[in-house]
């Protein structure tokens, strides 16, 4: 069937269906991450199959390359869990679907990927990157950063309703002096700051429930020691009564340096600090207590990255830019209360 065709049968099965073309493509190719009703995935196959259509190969044509780019260098990725595992779920979907992976990581020279079929760009770029990667490849799936605004789409992690659910697991729990661990980054070429969209949501949160105290948002960078002396000097000037009873560190690399110096001062965790973090990463559950963490789908992300990227080159003429939310699972451990049983 030629690639014509198969567009002309996806925009007549979702006009027929009442759907986006990206639905039909996606229900027609089995994605487990499509959160539609039954109802309507029937819907789909029935016109499907009244109009004699079937699915084009699964598998790239022979040769054909897609582009892998990441923020950082190699040695950086290494350290990094979430934006290695997020990697590696591209590369994985990509050989299911036979493609050939080029590899670019930070300071790579770029202008190769104009040759690739598409490109997956994985991490956090500034405005003008983002110009020079689809200047050189306008098939580009951004993949751990909000383009929609650009045009272009993009699979993130909800970084709102895990904060929510964390916030409201405290006061739950009686725990109201609620603190937030985080920090902000810089874009790959340090030419834009990137701010901690789970701050805003702490704050707006907090405020609503007028419990919002400057003092304690602890703000430095993604790193264990930043943790470490976040806390360390907050608590030269602060007791026990004085601080947070409650924590929402923004990542367990953060929570580590954080554990730590709780420990030194003599704090128990979770009966003096409950302390929930965000990633759970693979050391979550061999920190000393272990970490109650968001649990977030990197491997998902990257694959639906390759699925969305393979949308955008079969239907380009019709593809409207979307923004994918990968949702997220909050793991509880020992650093925090445990859910309250329900009657």
């Amino acid at each position: 069937m030629k690639g014509g065709d198969y567009m002309a049968n996806l925009s007549q099965i979702a006009k027929k269906a009442g759907c986006s073309i990206s639905t039909v493509s996606r229900v027609l190719n089995y994605d487990p991450t499509l959160s539609v009703t039954d109802k309507t995935k029937q819907k789909i196959f029935r016109i499907a199959d009244d109009m004699n259509y079937s699915l084009p190969k699964n598998r790239a044509k022979s040769g054909q390359n897609l582009a892998i780019v990441q923020w950082y260098t190699e040695e950086q990725e290494l350290k990094d869990e979430y934006y290695l595992s997020i990697r590696i779920g591209v590369e994985e979907a990509a050989k299911k679907y036979g493609y050939t992976i080029e590899r670019y990581f930070k300071n790579d020279l770029l202008d190769p990927i104009k040759d690739a079929v598409g490109v997956i760009a994985i991490g956090r770029y500034s405005q003008g990157e983002i110009n020079n990667i689809i200047k050189k490849n306008s098939s580009t799936v951004f993949v751990g950063q909000d383009t929609l605004s650009n045009n272009l789409t993009c699979v993130v992690t909800d970084m709102i309703t895990p904060v929510e659910r964390v916030l409201n697991f405290f006061l739950d729990n009686g725990l109201e002096r609620i603190g937030i661990v985080t920090g902000n980054g810089r874009t790959n070429d340090n030419h834009e700051k990137i701010y901690d969209e789970r701050l805003k949501t702490f704050r707006d949160f907090m405020r609503s429930k007028k419990l919002y105290t400057p003092k304690n948002v602890f703000l430095g960078n993604i790193s264990p020691q930043s943790g470490y002396q976040l806390i360390s000097e907050a608590l030269e000037s602060r007791n026990l009564e004085d601080f947070p009873n409650a924590l929402f560190i923004s990542s367990d690399t953060m929570a580590v340096g954080v554990l730590r110096a709780l420990s030194e001062n003599h704090i128990k965790v979770p009966e003096d600090v409950n302390i929930i973090s965000f990633n759970d990463s693979a050391n979550a559950k061999f920190t000393l207590p272990a970490l109650s963490s968001i649990r977030v789908h990197t491997k998902q992300m990257g694959a639906r990255g390759v699925l969305a990227l393979r949308e955008l080159i079969e239907n380009k003429v019709e593809y409207a830019p979307e923004k994918v939310v990968i949702g997220t699972r909050l793991i509880f451990r020992e650093s925090s209360f445990s859910p309250k049983e329900k009657d």
